[in-house]
């Protein structure tokens, strides 16, 4: 049986029929629970000082540390650490390395919460990125890094997932929660994933207009382009919006929309509204499109997840227990292996992390967290200058300077924008292009999985509700980590939430409107959704929220998804100049990396731009080939 990412946009979740699953990404460390983790207003405060007055540090009295470092780099996340590893392989001489991140752990995005239940169970599990997405198309730049630090995902395949786990459960079945507040009354719709939508849809408290829409567009009534050429309703559907097309082309009742509204946000950063309908298309799933003949080939001007989407094939199980974090290790035990102890990737992520020697003073690499930079000069015209100083915020809120022969930006690009005025006006403004997609991940350890199993649900989808998915973990074993044997043992669950304002507006106004709200919300109105999804969805099979639910970490990331490049709001795209072009320019002995650079939220992306940013530092240095566009490599994409 395979799973595909495909499944998950669609409500599979551990296996075939279950919910939806999301893309993002930051650190590592104990979870608390009632508490945030992620960008929190402390480890923000910093940086929001800088957006709002981005010249306050330029000139003020600083502490200098001491000696000069071989490369300073900006980030702690996936891109900066793969920048990192690269610049000690290829540098040609023992070098000296500081990395800087304004956030608590290593990681980025990639971060990890952890538990110990009742039991006394130690669980572990993601607070961001999630899993490494589509091998198939990872350039050798990300390839020949995995291997050289020691991940080999050829051994999900045949060790690690569990790919019968649910199956084995009785967790085969989909869940859909309508909440009163939304459609007037309560219900919770279990079917099973061969049902048809006529065969469910009378138990939902959707309009009588509305299912019958639904029925008659997904049964495959004539479409009403019919006799349309191929390249024309492909032209027609790359400049609406799946809303307006479900809308306004199929004259679908707005009760519909609401429904399938927040079906494209785990994988697009933007509900049905600003989703092009052909990116909907290339999800497989949506209705609409069987009466068209559109081919089989992908279009460049899909998204790059809709060519993703529409071209991969890979089984989505590249997943260790804390996501993606466990790539940051791999990449910290390869250039400092005393940091994490073990051998092998069993042990990456059970391994005790020694964050107090972090920052050894004797150590080649060190990274410095709560370290927020403020600004960059070259010491003399940066195309003649030896040295890059950097001014930074640690963690006592002291400023201090940093002398580096080169400097790695993998942070943000509308924090770079902010940081030197050697940057010029309109590279400026294309790193101010890259508005980030805001979202919440929460991780909750459950006593158990009874009331699920009783369901027979792995994940829960919320039509027109606060959260997008709710799904029990992924089912790997790996080290310490093991998919529960019996519903009676204790179990993580993730429910996410992308946070746009789903007004049809453009994108990246959908994110700031978006950002505004989460920043509002308190834990409190997170654990109160959260109660009202899960206790009105299985209350009925058994779940008490207040006994069944142990711990909550809320990982909330104001600044999210890399946004990515789509119609019909970027017009530009493909064929234009893209503004990732023009923002990632390197000048003097400054390169930029990070997934903003890729304008591609994936990991892969990340890899790849600190390739190329540090292929343009040595340029001396021969390394593997990296992608050098968003999203899968162009001779996977037809016309």
């Amino acid at each position: 049986m395979t799973i595909t990412r495909r499944d998950f946009l669609q409500g599979t979740a551990l296996a075939v029929g279950s919910t939806a699953a999301a893309r993002a990404a930051a650190p590592t460390a104990v979870a608390t629970a009632g508490g945030f983790s992620g960008q929190t207003d402390a480890l923000n405060a910093t940086a929001h000082a800088l957006r709002d007055d981005p010249a306050r540090w330029r000139n003020t009295v600083a502490e200098r540390d001491e000696g000069v470092e071989d490369l300073v780099v900006v980030g702690a996340g996936i891109s900066g650490l793969a920048g990192a590893h690269l610049y000690q392989r290829h540098a040609g001489r023992p070098v000296r390395m500081l990395v800087l991140d304004a956030l608590d752990e290593v990681g980025g995005h990639a971060r990890r919460n952890e538990f110990v239940s009742r039991s006394g169970r130690r669980l572990i599990g993601y607070g961001g990125s999630q899993s490494l997405d589509t091998p198939s198309f990872f350039s050798p730049a990300v390839s020949g890094l995995l291997q050289d630090i020691g991940i080999d995902l050829q051994r999900f395949d045949t060790e690690f997932y569990d790919k019968g786990w649910a199956a084995r459960h009785g967790l085969v079945r989909q869940g859909r929660f309508f909440d009163s507040e939304v459609w007037g009354r309560e219900a919770m719709v279990i079917a099973g994933h061969d049902d048809t939508p006529a065969q469910w849809l009378p138990r939902t408290p959707l309009p009588a207009q509305a299912q019958a829409d639904w029925v008659r567009i997904a049964d495959g009534e004539p479409h009403p382009w019919r006799g349309i050429t191929p390249a024309a309703a492909r032209t027609r559907l790359a400049g609406m919006s799946y809303r307006d097309y479900l809308l306004q082309v199929w004259r679908a009742d707005p009760a519909l929309a609401t429904c399938l509204a927040h079906t494209t946000r785990p994988y697009f950063g933007v509900g049905i509204d600003a989703t092009s309908a052909l990116d909907a298309w290339a999800s497989g799933e949506l209705p609409g499109f069987d009466g068209l003949d559109l081919g089989d080939a992908a279009d460049r001007r899909m998204s790059p997840s809709g060519r993703l989407l529409h071209t991969g094939e890979d089984d989505y199980i590249h997943h260790f227990p804390d996501g993606n974090h466990a790539v940051a290790r791999a990449l910290l035990r390869a250039m400092r292996p005393e940091l994490l102890p073990g051998r092998g990737m069993e042990t990456l992520s059970d391994a005790v992390l020694n964050t107090a020697a972090l920052d050894d003073p004797a150590a080649a690499l060190r990274v410095r967290l709560r370290a927020t930079v403020v600004a960059l000069r070259h010491l003399g015209p940066p195309q003649q200058a030896s040295l890059v100083e950097l001014r930074y915020v640690d963690g006592q809120g002291r400023v201090r300077l940093v002398r580096a022969r080169h400097v790695l930006l993998a942070g943000w690009h509308r924090s770079t924008a902010r940081l030197s005025d050697e940057i010029p006006a309109a590279q400026r403004e294309a790193l101010d292009d890259q508005v980030k997609v805001p979202l919440v991940y929460v991780t909750a350890l459950l006593s158990n999985s009874r009331a699920w199993q009783r369901a027979g649900i792995a994940s829960i989808q919320a039509p027109g509700g606060f959260w997008d998915d709710a799904s029990l973990d992924y089912p790997v074993n790996l080290g310490a980590q093991r998919a529960p044997a019996s519903p009676d043992e204790p179990i993580l669950l993730h429910l996410s939430k992308v946070v746009v304002s789903g007004d049809g507006s453009d994108p990246r106004l959908q994110s700031r409107i978006g950002r505004a709200l989460l920043m509002g919300w308190g834990f409190e109105h997170f654990e109160t959704q959260m109660r009202r999804l899960l206790q009105g969805a299985l209350g009925a099979h058994g779940f008490d929220f207040a006994r069944d639910v142990e711990a909550i970490t809320i990982n909330r990331w104001a600044h999210g998804y890399s946004y990515e490049y789509m119609r019909p709001w970027d017009r530009f795209w493909p064929a234009g100049a893209l503004p990732v072009a023009a923002a990632r320019r390197g000048w003097g002995r400054v390169a930029i990396a990070g997934a903003d650079s890729g304008a591609y939220a994936y990991a892969h992306s990340a890899i790849d731009q600190a390739t190329r940013a540090v292929q343009q530092l040595l340029p001396q240095a021969r390394l593997p080939a990296w992608s050098r566009f968003p999203g899968p490599p162009p001779q996977r994409i037809g016309l």
